[in-house]
């Protein structure tokens, strides 16, 4: 199995439109996005001291901050296009694992959320 690399980005918020109901689609409402992606071949970072040897994590913030693309009916798809995004920056990646909250669903405390982990093939 060898080392691995956790990057882990937790609560990023993104301003999307989702839902099931066209109304819920209407406006706009906040998502808070993590991310947790391994990589393998783990560098000798002291070495390594370069943003080369890791995964850039500003390319996934601006990925959920700015481009999570068309409105969509699940939070699911949402979760879907940023595990993509992920497995797209990097061949190290092994595996990335998305959660998407929507606070927006329940009244008072608490939110909704769902998780996906896609690998590499």
């Amino acid at each position: 199995m060898g080392d691995l690399h956790i990057l882990r980005i937790d609560d990023a918020k993104a301003v999307v439109r989702v839902g099931v109901p066209e109304p819920e689609r209407a406006a706009p409402q906040e998502v808070r996005i993590c991310v947790a992606m391994a990589l393998d071949d783990v560098p000798n970072y002291v070495a390594h001291d370069r943003i080369g040897a890791t995964v850039d994590y500003d390319r996934i913030i601006h990925f959920i901050r700015d481009d999570l693309g068309e409105p969509a009916h699940l939070i699911e798809t949402l979760a879907d296009r940023v595990a993509g995004h992920c497995l797209s920056l990097s061949q190290r990646a092994r595996w990335v694992e998305v959660t998407v909250k929507k606070p927006s669903v329940l009244s008072g405390d608490g939110l909704v959320a769902v998780t996906i982990r896609r690998e590499r093939p």
